[in-house]
């Protein structure tokens, strides 16, 4: 094995071949719980020391990590849950439909492994002729913007699937309140009509979840679109676990996934969802699903990726990063800004963070 990626091997065992961590040293132990937690994955692995019965192998500072990981998963989980709730106590009133999202769907599923989760905010999907007025109602029930550039403002309001966060005054809780899943800028555009018409209800008033299908297509879009990919480890394992746990509960879960990427013309982003979760996590994709697709990326982009995006995904040895890697994370950047946004928004907008960045960098080096 080349040593540049002998930690990424001892990351990517443990998440999928548990048992091995039984022989791991000491001095593997320590790296694995850095890069764990460098990809928020630290949760999970905990999970599995768990579940495997493995505690007993680890050397005593890493039980402590990983039990404070499970405690930290447990009441993030608990505050975004929470804070749903006082959201439909902020909105009794209000004739809307709210969609879950992301990690707090995955919570309301139950789907395995959810509880492992690190989610550091709430992220929600409300239909876009409900957005100025829900907004209106939690801003008067104690939810507020940070305070962000008049850019930034514009950024959101215009060009974003999304509005400014909301925090809330007291609990300090993130909300995140989409009215589409892909930004405004970019060549995707989404028909919110046929998420919301298929949404599942749940045991909360008002309250949806995407239905599986739907649900699957969201965590590949939020990763080869929406994402940079540094780091996102993390979300192709939930790729990967939402294709094995709707593909056990329906057998035609399969086809009904390509149709419905089909329709909304995501077969580009769920080709690559697809082809790097059997890659990384061996996940059991029937022959010949991804050549349904009709739109799929050409072999010179799909040869790219390939040696680009396990760069990206696993995390960078803690003492000893990469060039190469770094050079991969970077083209990768320029690509997500490439797909959602046309060259006349993006040139200004990078050159607008390139600014912001080294003043930030200049204030850092004067204090």
């Amino acid at each position: 094995m080349n040593p540049d990626y002998r930690h990424h091997q001892i990351l990517l065992a443990a998440l999928t071949n548990p048992a091995c961590l039984a022989h791991y040293t000491n001095a593997e132990w320590e790296l694995l719980i850095r890069l764990a937690r460098r990809v928020k994955l630290l949760g999970r692995l905990a999970l599995l020391v768990k579940e495997y019965d493995l505690w007993a192998c680890a050397p005593l500072r890493t039980t402590n990590q990983l039990t404070s990981a499970l405690i930290q998963a447990t009441k993030l989980r608990q505050s975004a849950l929470w804070e749903l709730d006082r959201i439909l106590w902020a909105l009794e009133d209000f004739d809307t439909t709210i969609v879950a999202l992301k990690g707090a769907a995955y919570a309301l599923t139950g789907l395995p492994y959810a509880e492992g989760r690190l989610s550091v905010d709430l992220d929600l999907l409300v239909p876009a002729d409900d957005l100025a007025d829900i907004e209106s109602l939690l801003k008067v029930k104690g939810w507020r913007h940070r305070q962000i550039s008049v850019y930034d403002e514009h950024y959101y309001r215009v060009w974003s699937h999304e509005i400014p966060p909301l925090i809330h005054a007291e609990r300090e809780t993130e909300v995140d309140i989409h009215h589409t899943l892909a930004p405004l800028t970019s060549r995707l555009k989404i028909d919110s009509g046929l998420l919301f018409a298929n949404a599942q209800t749940t045991s909360l008033a008002k309250v949806r979840l995407l239905c599986p299908i739907d649900m699957t297509l969201h965590c590949a879009l939020n990763l080869f679109q929406n994402n940079e990919l540094a780091d996102d480890l993390r979300d192709l394992l939930d790729l990967h676990d939402l294709l094995l746990f709707f593909s056990r509960q329906n057998n035609d879960f399969w086809k009904l996934l390509i149709d419905r990427a089909n329709q909304l013309k995501l077969g580009c982003i769920l080709y690559y969802g697809l082809y790097f979760s059997q890659l990384i996590f061996k996940t059991p994709v029937p022959e010949g699903v991804a050549d349904q697709l009709h739109a799929k990326p050409g072999s010179l982009k799909r040869r790219i990726m390939h040696r680009l995006v396990p760069l990206a995904l696993f995390p960078q040895h803690p003492d000893r990063p990469m060039k190469r890697a770094a050079l991969a994370r970077w083209i990768l950047y320029l690509r997500s800004h490439l797909i959602r946004m046309p060259l006349h928004i993006l040139l200004p907008h990078l050159l607008y963070k390139t600014v912001r960045a080294i003043e930030a960098k200049s204030k850092a080096m004067m204090r």
